[in-house]
């Protein structure tokens, strides 16, 4: 796995724990000319465009709160740096989950994976994670912080930010929170494996 040295000139590298903080950062780095990596958990460093100047690394790391979780109405809000093993372990205790593939669940974080918009095989069934992202907050390059959606799954009709950063790596603005729709965990699960032997049997 590509380490941030490997793939990023990091001169300065901080780690806000508010929302507020992050934001005064990138205005800082702004109107400094230099250039903003946000860092999640660093397992996606590889995707996406060579980083050509230095800059400093903003850690999400510290943004890692649940924010809201009324479990009744199956939405959550989280902050973007938390770890999708602890979002996992979260939901689980109320017989929920959000049905999204992702790996090295103990490191990546939830920012991360949807401003990469990575997606496993259930996305076929259940859908892709831009589907359960339905409220986002975000900083934009001038370090001003703006949102889309809400916390409630039918909100007002608007400009959507959050298919708009799904997938944007970092380019658009820096995820700070997030709000999704989650599902109840199944009873049962079944994997089931196929060996074709021939291109006519797929």
């Amino acid at each position: 796995m590509a380490t941030v040295a490997d793939m990023l000139t990091i001169t300065e590298r901080v780690a806000p724990r508010e929302q507020t903080e992050l934001a005064a950062h990138i205005a800082a780095a702004h109107a400094s000319g230099t250039a903003v990596y946000p860092l999640g958990g660093c397992t996606s460093l590889g995707m996406g465009i060579p980083a050509r100047i230095s800059g400093i690394g903003l850690e999400l790391s510290g943004l890692d709160r649940v924010v809201d979780y009324p479990a009744r109405d199956m939405t959550i809000t989280v902050e973007a740096g938390i770890r999708l093993e602890t979002l996992a372990k979260t939901l689980q205790a109320e017989g929920q989950e959000l049905p999204v593939d992702a790996p090295q669940t103990s490191t990546a974080t939830l920012g991360g994976l949807v401003a990469t918009n990575l997606n496993g095989p259930r996305r076929y069934g259940l859908g892709a994670i831009r589907d359960f992202v339905i409220g986002i907050r975000a900083v934009d390059g001038r370090g001003e912080t703006f949102q889309g959606g809400g916390r409630v799954v039918k909100n007002v009709a608007g400009y959507d930010f959050c298919k708009l950063l799904t997938g944007s790596m970092g380019t658009l603005g820096v995820i700070t929170q997030l709000t999704l729709k989650v599902r109840p965990l199944p009873e049962q699960r079944l994997l089931v494996v196929a060996y074709p032997t021939s291109l006519q049997q797929v």
